[in-house]
């Protein structure tokens, strides 16, 4: 129950993160938020913030400005990405982190990329715990169903 409640905790704090997103910014691509929570403690946080920007997962990496400590989690509000298009995969990043653990809100909506992130962290050996707080964070982007970049068909999303 504790860890339930942990959880709830800092993903309200990605979406309180997200919610700082100006829409008109990041548009056509949705508002994401995420923290990087060690030792009970709230580490590092970013969002999205303007289309073609580096996404939310990679600017709170960079915030933290060093590995991860080996408890750490990440929290964030869309599934990260895990196709290169404008600003590489954010499941590659994540994965070489380090980080052994990630918490997601909503699935990536866009067709053929729903879930895919999530498997290759799996895959790569990081606990994933997905649809975490799934109505909360979908609400984040009311309407907003994916997207295809121009390039490689690629996704693109914050």
């Amino acid at each position: 129950m504790l860890e339930r409640q942990e959880h709830e905790r800092y993903m309200r704090e990605a979406i309180a993160e997200a919610l700082l997103a100006n829409q008109n910014s990041v548009y056509p691509n949705p508002r994401v938020g995420a923290v990087i929570v060690e030792n009970g403690t709230i580490s590092a946080r970013a969002r999205y913030e303007r289309d073609g920007g580096m996404h939310a997962e990679r600017k709170v990496l960079a915030a933290l400005e060093r590995a991860p400590l080996p408890e750490a989690i990440m929290y964030v509000t869309m599934e990260p990405c895990s196709t290169h298009g404008r600003t590489g995969a954010c499941t590659d990043a994540i994965i070489a982190s380090g980080l052994h653990k990630v918490v997601v809100g909503a699935l990536d909506p866009t067709s053929g990329h729903r879930g895919r992130g999530i498997d290759i962290l799996r895959k790569a050996g990081v606990e994933v715990i997905s649809e975490f707080l799934l109505e909360e964070c979908t609400a984040l982007n009311p309407g907003y169903s994916g997207r295809e970049t121009s390039r490689q068909g690629d996704v693109c999303k914050g």
